[in-house]
């Protein structure tokens, strides 16, 4: 009940007000706003007594990862390390970092964010802003008790000098090895897929996928590697990448990245032809639901999935579950229902899991196509991940 008091304050007087300013400055704010605060021992405590709520039932391992719980940040949030200490006292079981690159990135020009509000979604042209791996390695080191898990997304930098592929697969491989070096990160994903950098579509291609996943192979990564994979493309191609990715052991993949797609029925406002950028929220919601269903039904056995894309309750998260995801990931939700949505979506998780006679997230997964696989090992430390791409939103939206 205070969750929800919580949550109609949000929308109903906070919310119009942030909603008020520019999306961008907001965001810098509120990074800001929260490294400060995660700082602050009695800063923390109260938000984890305001926001967080945790239970025996959610506790989930995945692929040798112990999760307190299995709703984590997504990439794009905290794009330099600044706000792990006060995620847990949100309620996150984990957070993505990044995506990072090997060098400072000044991304895109603004503007940078746009609000759907329509759509309840955000139109998003960062381009890999991020102040470099070293600013990062820094950050995480300068954390006294981080608390949680971190996952760290990969990314070439998108400066210009990454001009071919070769350069490309260097400054990967460069900037995941300096990861490696430094020891931080629990688990790492490889972001293919950002669609809001020059030659997008580089990793897109099953060839330069092999290639750039055999060289990252090479540096015996001792932690599991995720792939992020585009949203935007056809089941028959996003499969082609999927039996790269499996071929390379690689650990799992992240379902999926931002949509670029305006004939998506559900971007109700009229975007002008010089909006550019990737849309998240609830336009991939169903993208990314038919892309978890069908990478589950085919390499369930072998790869855990993160399902990523319009989460916005706890029966959002529940499917993505139920349809293969091991563990789910939001931003956009978060920004219009409040911090509070978290702790909400953890209760809500425990009592559909009690619902449906299930005792743990682990029975739960996959659920949606008959029994559930037996979970998958633990990484063996030769597996490589990457981010799985969604198929296009003229695939029928799966049923209940």
């Amino acid at each position: 009940m205070f969750a929800a008091l919580q949550g109609w304050l949000y929308r109903s007087i906070l919310r119009p007000l942030l909603f008020r300013v520019d999306p961008d400055a907001i965001h810098i704010s509120m990074v800001r706003f929260g490294s400060l605060l995660g700082h602050v021992a009695p800063a923390r405590w109260a938000i984890r007594r305001l926001f967080s709520y945790g239970h025996p039932m959610l506790r989930h391992t995945v692929r040798g990862i112990a999760f307190p719980n299995p709703v984590g940040l997504a990439a794009g949030f905290d794009k330099n390390a600044q706000l792990a200490g006060i995620l847990p006292a949100v309620g996150f079981g984990y957070a993505e970092l990044g995506s990072v690159t090997l060098r400072p990135c000044e991304g895109n020009p603004p503007p940078r964010l746009r609000r759907l509000p329509l759509s309840k979604g955000i139109l998003v042209h960062y381009g890999l802003r991020n102040k470099g791996v070293a600013r990062l390695i820094g950050n995480v080191r300068g954390m006294r008790d981080r608390g949680m898990r971190l996952g760290i997304s990969v990314a070439r930098t998108n400066d210009g000098g990454c001009r071919d592929e070769a350069e490309s697969i260097v400054d990967y491989r460069e900037c995941l090895r300096a990861l490696l070096a430094a020891g931080v990160g629990d688990y790492y994903t490889i972001n293919i897929s950002c669609p809001n950098v020059c030659d997008k579509a580089m990793f897109l291609r099953p060839d330069s996928l092999d290639r750039l996943l055999g060289a990252l192979a090479s540096l015996h990564p001792r932690a599991p590697l995720f792939v992020k994979m585009p949203v935007d493309l056809p089941w028959e191609e996003f499969h082609a990448l999927l039996r790269v990715v499996v071929a390379h052991r690689c650990a799992g993949v992240v379902i999926a990245n931002l949509t670029k797609d305006r004939e998506n029925p559900l971007i109700r406002e009229a975007l002008p032809a010089s909006a550019e950028g990737g849309i998240s929220g609830k336009p991939l919601a169903s993208l990314s639901d038919v892309l978890i269903a069908q990478t589950y039904e085919t390499y369930g056995d072998r790869l855990a999935i993160i399902g990523v894309g319009g989460i916005f309750s706890a029966e959002d998260a529940y499917r993505k579950i139920r349809l293969g995801a091991s563990l789910v990931q939001l931003i956009t939700g978060m920004i219009y229902e409040g911090p509070q949505l978290i702790g909400q979506i953890n209760a809500g998780l425990v009592r559909l899991l009690r619902r449906d006679g299930f005792s743990s997230v682990a029975e739960a997964v996959g659920t949606m196509h008959g029994k559930a696989r037996a979970p998958l090992p633990p990484f063996s430390g030769n597996h490589i991940t990457v981010s799985a791409t969604l198929p296009s939103h003229r695939q029928a939206a799966l049923t209940k």
